[in-house]
């Protein structure tokens, strides 16, 4: 019954953050990305055990892996950062009490979060103006998140599209 009424609580947060906009909610596809852009990096692939599921992104090529197991960072799936580690992407799969916990927890509120789909899933987008990080978080189940984490919030013009065409890639691995 507990996770049942915390599914619920999950799922009405998410349509709180959707009603929270009077506007339609946004649809990414990796099929609006540019050639030109595709051409500037690969995919790389996160894998969970429980539940089966392989997700794939695109990162670019001047953002090079670093090693998670010398980072140290719970949950964390994967790293990239450029030569200067001016900018990074963390890529995290965590296990949550509830999703609803999870966003309060790290700060996401219905004024800095967006409810939109990337390729058909469905993934709440925050900017965490104290932390510097643009924050992407895909629901997996009810206790299980993905979420990619970019930093700095704020960059160039560059970085907003290099941010907007990683979270335009997310998807379900063939």
């Amino acid at each position: 019954m507990k996770k049942l009424f915390a599914l619920l609580l999950a799922l009405g947060m998410l349509c709180s953050f959707a009603m929270a906009e009077e506007a339609e909610v946004l649809e990414l596809s990796w099929d609006s990305v540019s050639d030109d852009v595709k051409a500037l990096g690969s995919f790389q692939q996160v894998s969970l055990q429980d539940p089966a599921l392989t997700l794939v992104y695109w990162v670019p090529q001047n953002m090079a892996a670093r090693d998670v197991a010398e980072i140290g960072t719970e949950g964390l799936v994967a790293a990239f950062a450029t030569d200067d580690d001016a900018y990074t992407i963390s890529v995290y799969g965590l296990s949550v009490p509830s999703l609803e916990e999870y966003t309060a927890g790290v700060g996401v509120t219905e004024e800095n979060a967006k409810l939109f789909y990337t390729n058909g899933i469905q993934a709440i987008g925050a900017e965490l103006a104290e932390s510097d990080i643009d924050m992407v978080i895909i629901p997996v189940t009810e206790n299980i998140i993905l979420v990619y984490a970019f930093t700095p919030l704020n960059g160039d013009e560059d970085w907003d599209a290099v941010k907007a065409a990683v979270v335009a890639s997310i998807q379900l691995a063939e």
